[in-house]
C-alpha cells in the first residue's frame, strides 16, 4: 500500500505555513492533499492559523481569537528566510481547492482562550462546509467537543481523532484501547512516535485509517511504508514524493 502524501500546513519548508501560497505549492508539487489548522476570529471568521497567538509568525502577542479578520488580514506573517505572506481565510482556501481532486485534512484548532471549548468554531465551520462542494475532507481535532458538534450536524464528512505523543489529551486513551464514542470516527491521526505494530493492529481493528504526523525522516518513511500506513503528513511533501518514486512506491 502506498501512503497518501499530505502537506503539513501546506509546504511549510517552502512557504509560510497555513497560507494560500504554502497550500498551493504543496498541491502543485504533487501532494495528494494538504493539512491545515482552522481558528475563529473575534468577528466570527474562519482563518488558517496554528498557534494560539501571533508571536512566532508576526512578533505580536495578540491571540488570533481576539482579533477581527480585517485586522488579521492586514498583517504579514514571516518564518525565517521565507517570503512573508498574508493570513488565509477559509473561503480563499475553498476557492483554491475548487476543482482539485485532493485530500483535505482540516484541523479544528481550539485556542487556549476559547471559553466555548471549540463549539463556536465547530458551528461556524459546519455552516461554511454546508455550502461547500463535496470532496475528500477529513475533519480532525485533539478535542472531543468540536468533533462531536460536527458529527451532530451530519455533514457526511469523516472525522479523525488526533492523538499526541504524550498525555494528557482528549484522545490519548485511543493509544491504549478503543474508546466508547457516541459519534463516528473513521481515522485516528497519531504522532509518529506512537506508531508501532501493536497500536496499528488496535486502530485497524476498529476499522480506522491511520494518518500520522509530522514525519520528515526517510527512515521513518520507509518503516511507515512497510507497515502500510494510510497517510503520511509531512513538512516536505516534495522530498517524500521523491523518496517514494525512488523506492518504486509511486
Amino acid at each position: 500500500m502506498t501512503p497518501l502524501v499530505i502537506g503539513h500546513r501546506g509546504a511549510r519548508r517552502l512557504a509560510v505555513e497555513n497560507t494560500l501560497e504554502s497550500l498551493r505549492i504543496a498541491l502543485d508539487l504533487g501532494a495528494d492533499g494538504v493539512e491545515f489548522d482552522v481558528q475563529l476570529t473575534a468577528d466570527g471568521e474562519l482563518v488558517l492559523f496554528h498557534d494560539d497567538d501571533l508571536q512566532r509568525l508576526a512578533n505580536r502577542p495578540d491571540a488570533v481569537t481576539a482579533l477581527a479578520w480585517r485586522d488579521l488580514r492586514a498583517m504579514t506573517l514571516g518564518d525565517g528566510q521565507l517570503q512573508t505572506q498574508r493570513p488565509a481565510h477559509l473561503d480563499e482556501v475553498l476557492e483554491l481547492l475548487a476543482g482539485r481532486n485532493v485530500h483535505v485534512n482540516a484541523e479544528l484548532k481550539v485556542n487556549a482562550g476559547d471559553r466555548s471549548g471549540g463549539l463556536h468554531l465547530a458551528d461556524a465551520f459546519v455552516r461554511r462546509l454546508e455550502q461547500a462542494p463535496g470532496g475528500n475532507w477529513l475533519i480532525s481535532s485533539f478535542q472531543q467537543a468540536p468533533l462531536a458538534q460536527v458529527a451532530r450536524a451530519q455533514l457526511g464528512r469523516p472525522l479523525a481523532a488526533l492523538v499526541d505523543a504524550q498525555p494528557p489529551g482528549d484522545f490519548w486513551p485511543l493509544a491504549l484501547r478503543p474508546a466508547e464514542l457516541d459519534w463516528p470516527v473513521t481515522s485516528v491521526n497519531p504522532h509518529v512516535a506512537l506508531v508501532n505494530a501493536e497500536r496499528l493492529a488496535l486502530w485497524r481493528g476498529q476499522g480506522w485509517q491511520v494518518w500520522t504526523w509530522t514525519v520528515n525522516a526517510p527512515a521513518q518513511w520507509e518503516y511507515l511504508c512497510d507497515v502500510a500506513i494510510s497517510a503520511i503528513i509531512t513538512d516536505e511533501p516534495d522530498v517524500l514524493l521523491h523518496f517514494l518514486r525512488r523506492h518504486g512506491k509511486r
